[in-house]
């Protein structure tokens, strides 16, 4: 008789409670327990102690063996600690507390489960205003590490929120879902689970957006919201019978934007049972999503920045090619030769290193073009420049359209003996192209005269002197026959 007493007085007490009498095999759970967890109202609803899972919610390890309370409980008689206790209908962040209680001969073994639940509506005004001061924290903590957040630290930010938002709101699973420019597939991207769920992350990677037009439709208007799965009508079965495969009874989603368009968006689950979103899970969803869109946003911006600077630097680089380069033969121009030759004569000078120069002139030019045409002309200063830049070996020469028909080669580090070998390359190489050239003396084929001028290392000269060595070095080659190297 005072066993029954006792187990109707701890099944009419409003705390969430399980209890049973030592050396029996299950457990009693009374009505705050059963409304707690969404189990079905029952009179002496009983159960097995496999039907409750212990999870730490910090590791997410189970809890088994000597670890699980119910062992505890059943050695020390006390159990106290913060779990994440998983039934088939819900998993909920508790607080529990064990304890033994004596009754005549008889031993009750009882907990009681203090649940972080914010899953249910908060009736208190006071209570309600704190939750809103505690959420209100936690997104201003997330706002000030998004602000600065770079690409690099994004996904780890995006984690971390997903995890603090799925424990603050007690769901089961809550993800990041993003979509191609497209809009045509569906990634998702980031996944946080509580203890004891599935993830599915790795399943849900580039999905056809066209087979989920119920879900679509929605996140197009802004959110999503199903609090029973079981609801959604047969035309969009598909996507039922999709959710209830990963045993998900309750969705709700909330649109990202970013960039002036929709990006994605972020969502959490409840598993087991159904459950009724409150307008304060809806609104602190919403908010979510807002700073990660803003977060998005900006890093939208700053990329865009970013490319910009990169397309105005080649464009500055383009701008100083075309300043720099002659626009026929593709060769270094006569400003850049100018800049070049003083910059490399006075590190010579410094090195007390020789540096040679070679002045080149296609012979007979005027007469080829008198006889072929400009359009010709142009054709052969082009294979000679190329000539030019495959017979010179050194990194740091420099070969530059001097003007007209006239070319440079600027030798660093190269003695009169070692410019003479490039020259006669260049003589071989030009004679070798075989261009017809009916109006030359010189076998009838296209020929070049180099002059080759020497800075020693003493240093005794400067650009304008050297020029004018290689000049009158190329005018004797010239007046001596052409077709030959003078120094």
């Amino acid at each position: 008789m005072q066993s029954n007493k006792r187990t109707t007085l701890l099944q009419q007490l409003p705390a969430p409670l399980m209890f049973k009498r030592r050396g029996e095999t299950s457990y009693c759970l009374n009505a705050a327990l059963l409304k707690l967890f969404g189990f079905a109202a029952g009179k002496d609803y009983r159960a097995k102690p496999t039907v409750f899972r212990f999870y730490d919610p910090l590791t997410k390890r189970e809890l088994i063996g000597e670890e699980c309370p119910f062992q505890k409980i059943e050695k020390s008689g006390f159990a106290s600690t913060w779990v994440r206790l998983k039934t088939s209908e819900r998993g909920l962040l508790c607080f529990i507390t064990g304890s033994v209680i004596k009754n005549d001969d008889t031993e009750w073994l009882v907990f009681h489960i203090e649940a972080n639940n914010h899953l249910m509506e908060i009736n208190s005004e006071r209570a309600g205003a704190k939750r809103h001061i505690e959420f209100n924290q936690l997104l201003t903590k997330f706002s000030s590490k998004l602000i600065n957040a770079s690409a690099n630290d994004l996904d780890i930010i995006i984690s971390q929120s997903l995890a603090a938002f799925g424990e603050f709101c007690d769901v089961d699973r809550c993800y990041l879902f993003e979509f191609t420019d497209n809009l045509q597939l569906m990634s998702n991207t980031h996944e946080w689970v509580a203890a004891g769920v599935t993830p599915y992350i790795d399943q849900l990677q580039s999905m056809p957006t066209s087979e989920m037009p119920y879900l679509m439709y929605h996140i197009k208007q802004g959110l999503f919201k199903i609090d029973d799965v079981g609801n959604i009508p047969d035309s969009a079965i598909v996507e039922r019978e999709e959710f209830q495969k990963e045993n998900i009874c309750s969705i709700l989603c909330s649109r990202i934007i970013a960039n002036g368009k929709t990006h994605g968006f972020i969502g959490c689950d409840i598993t087991g049972s159904p459950y009724t979103w409150s307008p304060s899970d809806i609104e602190y969803l919403q908010r979510i999503g807002d700073m990660l869109g803003n977060t998005l946003q900006n890093i939208y911006n700053r990329k865009a920045i970013h490319t910009m600077q990169l397309e105005l630097i080649e464009a500055n680089k383009q701008l100083q090619k075309l300043a720099n380069i002659d626009g026929l033969t593709g060769i270094a121009n006569r400003r850049l030769f100018n800049s070049t030759l003083d910059k490399d004569l006075a590190q010579s000078c410094r090195k007390q290193d020789s540096l040679s120069l070679l002045l080149i002139d296609v012979d007979f030019f005027k007469l080829y073009n008198d006889q072929y045409g400009h359009v010709a002309g142009d054709n052969v200063l082009q294979k000679v420049a190329q000539t030019l830049v495959n017979s010179c070996v050194g990194t740091d020469d420099l070969v530059a359209r001097y003007g007209g028909e006239e070319f440079a080669v600027i030798l660093p580090a190269t003695t009169t003996d070692r410019a003479k070998e490039v020259a006669n390359r260049i003589i071989g190489g030009v004679k070798g192209l075989g261009i017809k050239h009916e109006a030359s003396p010189l076998d009838g084929v296209l020929t070049v005269s180099i002059g080759i001028a020497t800075q020693a290392d003493n240093c005794d000269g400067n650009c304008i002197e050297l020029i004018d060595k290689a000049d009158k070095a190329l005018y004797r080659a010239k007046s001596t026959g052409r077709g030959r190297v003078c120094a």
